[in-house]
């Protein structure tokens, strides 16, 4: 396996020596911290006692000070001496490659990719503590605020190795002109039906005003995927159509979304849309980063697909405030989340994670240190801990404005101390206080925590391992992606778009699906 593949190169191991001489250096409290014995129990004053260790953390922008206030309370909170590791994002991924060939870990770091060949092989080694029994047990009661899919999503063969950095899991939404829909009478097109009446609504219409029929009715976006470009977003309407996210399991067995039938279905959905004129020539270049700037804003479009909505300092929404200063967002900017035709939800879900930090066996080397380890992470991961890491303390950083809402008090302290800094330590976060600024912030945030788990179409692969998807994918998906433009686009037929699907298969995806199977056997076997 790829990921059993040793790291051989003199530079690096000369680079890790040099590392480890300076950890060793830098952090000799922890050197100094007593080792209590194995058998301790969880009430045991060794488990109780103040605990040292060291914790590499990730920032960018100026570097932290040594005396970060919300450092120093977390230590008084969880009775802990943190020796934070400031290391600015763009390096890390050196440094870690670096740490984990060299075995010499410190005790908490950021694993970066879970599916990275270096992190699979020091799991393999045995480098990292498995936190799976410790995530459910009562000891360490805020680790239940963990949502159920990102601790499924973070597993390596069935296991959990990292407390993941939560992030939000129900994201990709439609977004719509708000004034335009009220205008045209139409409800929110939150079922394909209603989102190509919308569209062919839109297309057709001057809602504008410029005299003329040049709206696109369904802006598309690109977005790189590695090897290419593909439609972002896409997931949002084959999964409404009871299409898999990407990858899904039916009968055991790991099932590609392309090979579906209503992944053909959806994209014969906009084939039509394209052949109507509601869709336009240039989607296949039109970059997602553009779609605001360059069609939303100019009044080209009213209906896209996205991660967000336009912000108070969206130009459209700022010159439609000059004309009427009482104007609020959620007059001009709407959105709302997939369901299937019947009208149940049916969303794709995010990872739910952005990478992990694992303890390392190296330096944690028995239970005892672990649980004291964990005590301050489990502290981390209530709701008193979640909006220290991530907001700072309340009073001076923030105040809370609402039940779940709060707002900065002084942007230059945040910036100092918390933003791309502490909140870098964040793990649970379903309790961390929403910054809103307005009322459409507002109701967004609420609409992201209200889901049942059954309305989120999880990505079964995100848990699985395979060589061949890490070596071939991004090529395949070049060539599956050109396929599928020019079919949407009307240059190919039905014929050329089964033969794209076949070849998608022959020259990987068949191996992919196979290896997912054997690592998915594997994990049920755990």
């Amino acid at each position: 396996m790829l990921w059993r593949k040793k790291w051989k190169s003199v530079c690096i191991l000369c680079t890790a020596t040099l590392l480890i001489g300076i950890m060793v250096g830098c952090n000799h409290s922890d050197n100094n911290t007593a080792t209590a014995p194995n058998n301790s129990g969880s009430n045991s004053a060794e488990t109780n006692a103040p605990v040292s260790f060291n914790w590499i953390v990730t920032y960018s922008g100026e570097q932290p000070s040594d005396n970060n206030s919300i450092i120093q309370e977390l230590e008084s909170k969880t009775n802990a001496t943190i020796n934070v590791q400031w290391t600015p994002m763009i390096s890390y991924g050196d440094k870690y490659n670096v740490l984990i060939s060299s075995g010499q870990l410190p005790d908490v770091f950021l694993v970066t990719d879970l599916k990275a060949a270096t992190y699979l092989d020091a799991v393999n080694g045995n480098q990292f503590w498995n936190l799976t029994s410790y995530l459910s047990s009562d000891e360490f009661p805020n680790f239940k605020n963990f949502n159920a899919i990102t601790l499924n999503n973070t597993k390596t063969d069935g296991k959990n190795y990292v407390l993941p950095r939560e992030r939000v899991v129900k994201r990709r939404m439609v977004c719509y002109r708000a004034d335009w829909a009220k205008e045209a009478g139409l409800d929110a097109p939150d079922t394909l039906d209603k989102l190509y009446a919308m569209a062919k609504t839109f297309a057709e219409g001057d809602f504008d005003g410029n005299g003329k029929k040049d709206t696109i009715g369904l802006l598309l976006g690109t977005v790189s995927d590695g090897g290419g470009d593909t439609i972002d977003c896409l997931q949002e309407l084959t999964v409404a159509n009871g299409s898999y996210n990407n990858w899904g399991i039916e009968s055991g067995k790991v099932i590609p979304y392309v090979t579906t039938p209503e992944f053909k279905n959806t994209i014969q959905f906009l084939r039509k849309m394209h052949a109507e004129g509601i869709i336009s020539d240039d989607f296949a270049i039109t970059k997602t980063t553009a779609q605001v700037n360059d069609y939303i804003d100019k009044e080209k479009s009213g209906l896209w697909l996205s991660y967000t909505v336009p912000g108070l300092q969206d130009s459209l929404y700022l010159s439609k405030k000059k004309d009427n200063p009482d104007v609020k967002r959620s007059d001009i900017y709407g959105y709302t989340f997939m369901k299937d035709a019947s009208g149940e939800p049916r969303i794709p879900a995010e990872s739910g994670y952005n990478c992990g930090y694992a303890i390392s066996k190296s330096s944690v080397k028995d239970e005892t240190r672990l649980k004291q380890i964990l005590k301050v992470m489990d502290y981390v991961c209530s709701e008193e801990g979640q909006n220290l890491v991530s907001l700072g303390i309340s009073g001076k950083h923030f105040e809370k404005a609402g039940d779940t809402t709060a707002k900065i008090l002084d942007k230059d302290i945040f910036s100092a101390e918390v933003d791309t800094k502490t909140n870098q330590m964040s793990l649970a976060g379903g309790k961390i206080y929403d910054i809103v600024n307005d009322d459409l912030d507002e109701q967004l945030a609420k609409d992201r925590k209200t889901y049942e788990d059954s309305d989120l179409i999880s990505d079964a692969s995100l848990t699985l391992i395979s060589e061949t998807y890490t070596t071939q994918n991004a090529s395949l998906n070049k060539v599956f992606d050109t396929a599928l433009f020019k079919y949407i686009l009307g240059q190919t037929d039905d014929d050329d778009f089964e033969a794209a699907v076949q070849q998608w298969k022959t020259d990987g995806g068949d191996q992919i699906s196979e290896e997912y199977m054997e690592a998915y056997q594997k994990a049920q076997q755990q």
